[in-house]
């Protein structure tokens, strides 16, 4: 029953629930079924699972906005994975469930989501427009906070069960938490201060240093002759090392010849340990908020006119066979994947890759996709859920006590085209470099 719903109580026995009616056969159903596993079977199960893995996270998004609508007393009458025409679908009650042919999305349909959606008068008071701005607010964002569920336990997952280099997927201080020894040079000043590979530097009198380049920015700070005090950890114990810094040989890279020299060589400690679950759920949350203001970030890269620019160029240029990319044998990428956009296929080509720890990889790159399409999905424009939020704050801002107000959609409509026109362009540009220059991981 919802909140604007009386109905007489049953004067018997409550009676089961009505069984579903289909209304699209299971021939197609099969069909699509023999389909998905042909496809598995030619292409291998590792793109089988990335395809499954992404209708369920687009599943899970719809599922937020059905549920929270429902809950809301909100009327739901289709509930669909894809577009076109119908492959497989049920009525139970008052919605209809069902798969389509075109597997590009997902929707709900919620009755009322605006002025120009015209809806039998008894179920007005089931609208989206009709209900409070809270819950109004709820069921646009569910969909989102789907995605961020499901890239916490991802994380959570990843980091706290399978393990992860660096333990980290959004490059925090602890990422190279130091630099690790890989050669002592013979007669140096790191062979007589008792330098061992595998150490751990972790300090030069006491600055800390994460990263080879900070060792080397702070042995610049002396001269040859210099005492300096080394923190090294080594088996887990740290202990402190005095080296007496010599002038580097020529012909050794890294510097001058004359500059002041340790006589090490290293390679970047990342440890892939996993953290355990209660530490993987404390550090998850920040790990997501730094993760999507690196999102903001590339975003904000893309959608400069240098980034705008650099995509076209990737696009007119993935194809031609004087640009050294794509095209049929091509050995390199058009881009370094930073001035593009990865469509599905490209989600599948990565998750396709052949990886040393695959489990690891597809986790990383199923949290990396939720969190961006949930950040996206928000961005306050229409027909995305985020433009569905803004103009929700927006009503309330101008509503008044016992006066509701409600904004006029048909106004917004040619910017709504134009949104949909550049997600469109966008969409297809990206599946057309991802065909014709692969993306590599």
């Amino acid at each position: 029953m919802t909140d604007t719903e009386r109905r007489p109580a049953p004067s018997g026995p409550p009676s089961a629930p009505e069984p579903p009616v289909y209304e699209t056969g299971g021939l197609r159903l099969a069909l699509l079924i023999a389909a998905v596993a042909a496809a598995g079977l030619a292409l291998g199960w590792p793109v089988l699972v990335v395809i499954l893995g992404i209708v369920v996270m687009i599943f899970l998004h719809e599922l937020g906005h059905y549920v929270t609508a429902k809950r809301a007393g909100m009327k739901v009458t289709e509930f669909f994975i894809g577009f076109g025409p119908k492959i497989w679908s049920f009525r139970r009650g008052e919605t209809e469930y069902g798969l389509k042919v075109v597997p590009a999305g997902a929707y709900v349909r919620i009755i009322g989501m605006n002025n120009l959606d015209e809806v039998d008068p008894v179920d007005e008071p089931r609208t989206y427009r009709q209900k409070s701005f809270p819950k109004r607010l709820l069921v646009v964002s569910a969909g989102s906070l789907m995605h961020f569920a499901q890239a916490f336990v991802l994380l959570v997952i990843l980091l706290g069960v399978v393990g992860f280099p660096g333990r980290s997927v959004a490059n925090p201080p602890d990422r190279a938490p130091a630099w690790q020894i890989n050669t002592v040079e013979d007669d140096s000043a790191a062979q007589a201060a008792g330098l061992k590979e595998d150490d751990l530097v972790v300090a030069v009198n006491g600055q800390p240093v994460s990263h080879f380049d900070e060792l080397s920015d702070a042995l610049a700070r002396f001269d040859v002759g210099d005492e300096v005090q080394l923190t090294v950890e080594r088996d887990g114990v740290e202990r402190t090392l005095d080296a007496t810094l010599r002038a580097r040989p020529a012909g050794v890279p890294g510097g001058d010849a004359g500059t002041p020299f340790l006589g090490v060589g290293t390679s970047k400690h990342f440890s892939d340990e996993p953290l355990g679950l209660g530490t993987a759920l404390v550090r998850a949350p920040g790990e997501m908020v730094r993760f999507t203001g690196q999102t903001f970030g590339a975003m904000a890269g893309f959608f400069s006119p240098r980034g705008i620019s650099n995509f076209a160029d990737n696009v007119g240029e993935a194809n031609n066979p004087d640009s050294g990319s794509g095209g049929s044998g091509g050995s390199g990428s058009s881009s370094d994947n930073n001035d593009r956009v990865i469509s599905i296929i490209g989600v599948v080509q990565l998750g396709s890759q052949d990886v040393e720890n695959r489990a690891a990889f597809l986790l990383a790159l199923f949290f990396s996709l939720n969190m961006f399409i949930g950040i996206f999905n928000m961005l306050p424009l229409l027909p995305l859920d985020g433009g569905h939020a803004a103009m929700a704050i927006y009503e309330r801002i101008r509503s008044r006590p016992g006066r509701a107000y409600h904004a006029d959609f048909a106004k917004l409509l040619p910017l709504t085209y134009v949104v949909v026109m550049g997600l469109v362009v966008l969409g297809v540009t990206a599946m057309y470099l991802d065909i014709v220059d692969p993306i590599s991981g």
